[in-house]
This record gives structure tokens, sequence and C-alpha cells, in this order.
């Protein structure tokens, strides 16, 4: 035979034993679905922490979407962290609160003045 005809034979054997292999693991008959017995959150509650950090940079009465947002507990949503910078950010969110960053400023030069001396 041909070296070519070879080549083709055996390309044609190896195809054929990956067709034949079985599919990969699925978890259980359903994948689809949660377990029976899988626990299920049917309400979330805001907490008022939540409410307080979707409302910070809100002036006037809140907006109806904050509350059912604060309320999507652990799920991803866009609209709870800061977006872009300025001058695109008119709750300015990007800026520290000026009682936190005052608090902060004073213990930051505290702890590192020993720190810096110690070296």
């Amino acid at each position: 035979m041909k070296p070519i005809s070879l080549t083709a034979l055996a390309l044609a054997a190896l195809a054929g034993n990956s067709l034949a292999q079985a599919p990969g693991f699925v978890a259980g008959l359903h994948p689809d679905r949660r377990p029976d017995g899988a626990p299920q959150i049917t309400q979330q509650v805001a907490s008022p922490e939540a409410l307080a950090r979707s409302l910070r940079g809100v002036e006037g009465p809140p907006p109806g979407n904050v509350e059912s947002i604060a309320a999507t507990g652990a799920h991803w949503v866009p609209l709870r962290g800061p977006g872009m910078t300025p001058p695109y950010d008119p709750r300015n969110w990007h800026a520290q609160p000026a009682a936190q960053g005052a608090a902060a400023g004073a213990s930051g030069t505290a702890a590192a003045a020993p720190a810096s001396a110690a070296k």
C-alpha cells in the first residue's frame, strides 16, 4: 500500500474511536432543575444598611426601584456599585464621604508613623 492510503486508514481508525466514546458526565437525570430537598430563598428582606448604600448620593424622594434593587439580595445588580468616574458620576460614589475620609486619614497617619519609625 502507498503511504497516503496507510495514513488515511490510520486517521479513519482514530476518528472511529473518538466517535464511539460515551458522552461526558451529566450530574443527575435533570441537570436543569434543582434537587427536591434543596433550600430555596422565597423572600429577601432589604436591610436598612443596604437601602442606605443604595440611596447614597440621591437627593429628594427616593426612586421606586431602590427598594426592589436592595431586595434582590445576593444577586449581582450593576446599579449597586460605582459606575464611571467623574464627570460622569452624578451620585459622587467615587469620592469618599467626608466623615469617613477624615477618620481614615487620621488613623492612617497614626498607623503609618510607627511603621516607618521601626524601619
